[in-house]
């Protein structure tokens, strides 16, 4: 039997165009550049393992990864790590390297992190064998607990080395043993450092310190703190004091007194950031003294009122943070008229407080929480302030006065605790403006196209309510009077979470645009019904059902 032929055409690809002078068509161009060139490329991958790869290209790539003057090692086993820092050493006896970046791969089973930890010494005594002008050393963070005798790291002696980075996590570092550090001028170390005074004496051109003290008793990082103000005083610069405690340090916790020791050992070496970290377990007050060079302070902290405030000045500080459950200020208008150069704010008000009141002639940003307390009103007069973040639980009526003339971005959150009744049966939830991306909600049709386009703002704002039906009884609250606290009063998007437990909406939701703050702004309206079902039905007699509904 013939099998019929297909009457389609073929269509044959045109040949290749044929290969210019001196070139055929297999030669390998990339492989004939010179070998500076080719380590630029490899330079460019970032990872000294991708470069490693390139071997399979060529017989031109074999180990070209080795004479890389940097070499980066990021998320690799410790073993392979190790492997080629070997390679690396024996085929470049005597040659340096510019930078040794080893940020090695957790291990999940603690008796494998406990073994790569035992082999991430002996790969900091290999790195020495490559004399790096710049190491960067971290270990991966885990918070497994391992059994046996605690791991320590002695510092090697990197004798060319102008800057180190050295993070151990919770393993503790000794510094070099008789060694001296003759070029380093930059390092930061990260661990359980128990002795910082003796890795200063031993880095004679030191200008730049960065450290983070984890799970160090408080006696013994009042030793480190006094080792530093001397240091200071020499001429070297803290960038950066980070104290962590309550992380494997025992079960040790620091009390009110001993914690204020420590701030004002803090407070003498001046840093120009300091983060403070701990989870007290009872509360108590504290002074926060003055930080004459900081510029930046972070406190996580639990259980801490500072309910006083030094007389001096903060007159470097641009950014205080205090963003943990319990952490506050009792005076906070105090605290900043102390700041003349703060422009980042993020606290929580104190629940004792009754007016909340911040002024500032230099504040951009500005992040305040409120917690249900006593507070019945809040005052900010911000005239440069561009965000704005204000979180309110309220228990009662609470008068808010914003004035923030240049604010471009705001999260304004009420939640009302008590019942506050609007409307009849309907009572307020939350009240909350948002400031979102304009581009955002092209779909929806509301920026416009064409010429009108470039008159639409770059941000609008959003106006979600939490509104519920309720039988009870309550206080009667002045909804008009709400929208006018938050510190913008245009809201082209309104978007509505009922629930409605079966009453009937439509003369209530009329009434809220009828009003004379939304009724000429909204452009785009959201209604989301909330645990919405068709057996819901509202009580006999229940005024939704009267004819003017």
């Amino acid at each position: 039997m013939e099998v019929p032929r297909s009457r389609r055409r073929i269509r044959h690809s045109p040949p290749p165009p044929p290969p210019a002078q001196g070139c055929t068509g297999g030669d390998d161009l990339i492989s004939t550049l010179p070998d500076d060139m080719l380590l630029q490329i490899l330079t460019r991958l970032g990872c000294a393992r991708a470069a490693a790869r390139t071997c399979i290209l060529a017989r031109r790539w074999r180990n070209l990864w080795i004479h890389l003057l940097g070499l980066i090692f990021h998320d690799v086993p410790v073993g392979k790590v190790q492997a080629a820092l070997t390679r690396v050493a024996r085929r470049r006896a005597g040659m340096s390297v510019s930078a040794l970046d080893i940020r090695l791969m957790r291990s999940v089973p603690p008796e494998a992190a406990r073994h790569d930890e035992a082999l991430a010494k002996k790969l900091l005594c290999k790195a020495v064998r490559l004399s790096p002008e710049e190491l960067m050393f971290v270990l991966p963070r885990s918070s497994i607990s391992k059994p046996g005798r605690r791991v320590e790291i002695t510092m090697p002696c990197f004798l060319h080395a102008t800057s180190i980075e050295l993070d151990t996590y919770f393993i503790q570092i000794q510094p070099p043993a008789n060694q001296i550090l003759h070029a380093l001028e930059r390092l930061s170390l990260s661990g359980n450092i128990v002795d910082i005074g003796a890795c200063l004496n031993q880095c004679p051109r030191l200008h730049v310190l960065r450290v983070t003290c984890r799970g160090v008793l408080p006696v013994l990082l009042e030793e480190s703190l006094t080792a530093l103000e001397a240091a200071v005083a020499l001429g070297l610069t803290v960038s950066l004091l980070r104290i962590e405690l309550e992380l494997y340090s025992g079960g040790h916790t620091a009390d009110g007194a001993q914690f204020a020791s420590l701030l004002h050992a803090a407070a003498r070496v001046s840093p120009q950031e300091l983060v403070l970290v701990n989870s007290f377990n009872k509360y108590f007050t504290a002074e926060l003294p003055c930080f004459p060079r900081t510029k930046s302070i972070e406190m996580w902290l639990f259980f801490v009122c500072f309910t006083q405030v030094t007389e001096d000045k903060f007159l470097a500080l641009e950014r205080l943070s205090l963003q943990h459950y319990r952490c506050t200020i009792l005076d906070l208008d105090t605290m900043v008229a102390r700041c003349p150069r703060l422009r980042v704010l993020k606290v929580n008000a104190d629940r004792s407080a009754q007016v909340v009141t911040i002024r500032s002639t230099s504040l951009e940003e500005l992040e305040l929480s409120i917690d249900e307390g006593q507070c019945e009103g809040i005052n900010i007069e911000t005239p440069l302030l561009t965000q704005l973040k204000l979180s309110v639980d309220a228990a009662s009526d609470i008068n808010v006065s914003i004035w923030a003339p240049m604010v471009e971005k705001v999260s304004y959150w009420f939640s009302y605790k008590k019942l506050a009744l609007m409307f009849g049966f309907w009572s307020l939830q939350s009240l909350r403006v948002d400031t979102v991306e304009n581009y955002k909600y092209k779909d929806e049709g509301l920026t416009k196209e064409g010429k009108d386009a470039c008159s639409q703002p770059p941000r609008v704002h959003v106006l979600c309510l939490q509104i519920s039906a309720q039988d009870q009884s309550g206080p009667v609250l002045n909804f008009a009077r709400e929208l006018e606290k938050p510190p913008v009063s245009n809201f082209p998007i309104l978007a509505l979470n009922l629930n409605a437990e079966g009453h009937v909406l439509a003369a209530f939701v009329s009434r809220i645009l009828g009003m004379h703050h939304l009724q000429t702004r909204i452009q785009r309206l959201k209604v989301v019904l909330c645990s919405w079902s068709e057996m819901s039905k509202c009580v006999k007699h229940c005024p939704c059902n009267e004819p003017k509904n």
